[in-house]
């Protein structure tokens, strides 16, 4: 897979506004942890080619969509949330000015994940972070609160089995 090339737009939202985020919160895990839960060689099979690379990194795109079904939000309203909201801007790696991307990328990006060998990995690993805590913290009481019976029942793009 061909590494992405662009740039974050405007400063990095974490390192310039991390006392904004609340600590504990989903936000602040992936904007700490979002490299190493969401690694680029965990969607090297979807980007095979080494003359292409994805127009907006996986991790950006896996993210967002952990962020998406946690919150239940379609397509148009998560590109909102990045684009205006300082949480989701951190969390997902974004600058401050950026706008982040068209919302059929979410599309593109699921279509891939539903296509490859793989197609749960980001909430297969979105379980594993959740089993690995301890009891009641934050962070896991918001991933259970918000998105357990979602992950747990959603295929990667999402939607309830059955849709």
């Amino acid at each position: 897979m061909g590494e992405w090339a662009g740039e974050t737009v405007g400063p990095d939202v974490w390192e310039t506004c991390r006392e904004l985020i609340p600590a504990g919160s989903v936000f602040a895990f992936l904007a700490k942890h979002r490299g190493a839960l969401f690694p680029a060689q965990m969607f090297a099979d979807m980007y095979p080619s080494a003359n292409g690379r994805p127009s907006m990194p996986p991790q950006v795109l896996a993210a967002a969509i952990t962020l998406q079904v946690l919150h239940g939000l379609s397509d148009f309203e998560t590109v909102q949330q990045l684009r205006c909201d300082l949480r989701w801007k951190a969390a997902c790696g974004l600058g401050l000015h950026d706008t982040a991307f068209d919302p059929s990328l979410l599309a593109y990006f699921r279509r891939r994940l539903s296509r490859s060998t793989r197609p749960n990995r980001v909430f297969e690993a979105v379980r594993e972070v959740i089993k690995l805590c301890p009891p009641r913290p934050a962070l896991c009481l918001a991933l259970v609160r918000h998105g357990r019976h979602r992950t747990e029942r959603a295929r990667p793009w999402g939607r309830p089995a059955g849709d």
